[in-house]
């Protein structure tokens, strides 16, 4: 399946929108040429039936959904496998652990020890997710590539140690966000089941940017054509707040469309996150 098929759309991009009219907004989209499209929130905001018949109206699939990890705990998780397979949707993804939000700990509860329990949480998520015929998968945000113990990162401790059928979600802005380096862990990382979110990000202008276009400093060319890494989706997934939600996923996806050919002449960006400055930029205690 070539990349083009394997393009869809993160929600967050377009939440407004969908809010106000998903069929709409899904046909729209699928016009553009996302194929698949991944959910976030709450289930119990969205009516399986409009859910169904946006998709079934648009042609694309329900890739995965974002959810809050309280959506495993033992008096939610019943409830949550009910509602994504009302929809269609095989793919849970934790969304987030830890960071500025405190999911699941506050930042005085920062330690190693938490993502080792994370790690075994995960896991037993994971197992339970299969005897429910669905997958699990993790999204980071910066804080596990700033956060270092041992000398590893949390986002190396994580994926050494957590179950290879646990699908990464690598979020490139993030990952750069927090000092890494998006290209080196997916050479890292290349036997992995990875769906990659790509996040437009500039030193610069932080999140309020356009993919492909400058100052974007992610390197789509080294990313998309990584050697014997197969993702299993693309999914654009852009936080800028300079455009509307619409004109913005459109010019995202035609720039994209560029990055399928290599090698891609034109705008190079510069690597960010090196090593070195991981070391100087890590924050664990």
């Amino acid at each position: 399946m070539g990349l083009d098929q394997k393009t869809g759309l993160a929600m967050y991009t377009v939440h407004r929108a969908v809010e106000k009219d998903m069929r709409s907004t899904f046909t729209e989209l699928s016009d553009m040429g996302y194929r698949g499209i991944e959910f976030y929130g709450e289930p119990e905001h969205f009516l399986e039936e409009k859910v169904r018949d946006a998709l079934c109206a648009s042609g694309m699939e329900i890739v995965g959904w974002h959810l809050d990890w309280k959506r495993f705990h033992e008096e939610s998780f019943g409830n949550t496998v009910r509602r994504l397979r009302d929809c269609g949707c095989k793919l849970a993804v934790v969304q987030c652990l830890g960071g500025k939000w405190n999911v699941g700990h506050d930042q005085g509860e920062e330690c190693k020890d938490r993502w080792l329990y994370y790690i075994e949480w995960l896991n037993h998520v994971n197992e339970r997710m299969k005897g429910e015929g669905m997958r699990l998968a993790y999204h980071n945000h910066g804080h596990e590539f700033e956060l270092r113990y041992d000398g590893k990162t949390v986002f190396d401790i994580l994926y050494e140690n957590l179950s290879p059928d646990i699908v990464m979600e690598l979020d490139s802005g993030n990952c750069m966000e927090g000092g890494g380096d998006p290209v080196s862990v997916l050479e890292k990382y290349r036997n992995r089941r990875i769906m990659l979110h790509l996040k437009p990000y500039s030193r610069q202008k932080g999140f309020d940017v356009v993919l492909g276009e400058e100052p974007d400093e992610n390197d789509w060319n080294a990313m998309l054509h990584q050697p014997q890494t197969e993702f299993e989706w693309l999914l654009v997934e852009s936080e800028n707040e300079s455009l509307p939600e619409m004109e913005n996923a459109a010019r995202c996806i035609h720039n994209l469309r560029r990055y399928f050919s290599f090698p891609q002449e034109g705008f190079t960006p510069k690597r960010t996150g090196n090593s070195e400055d991981r070391k100087r930029r890590g924050g664990g205690k």
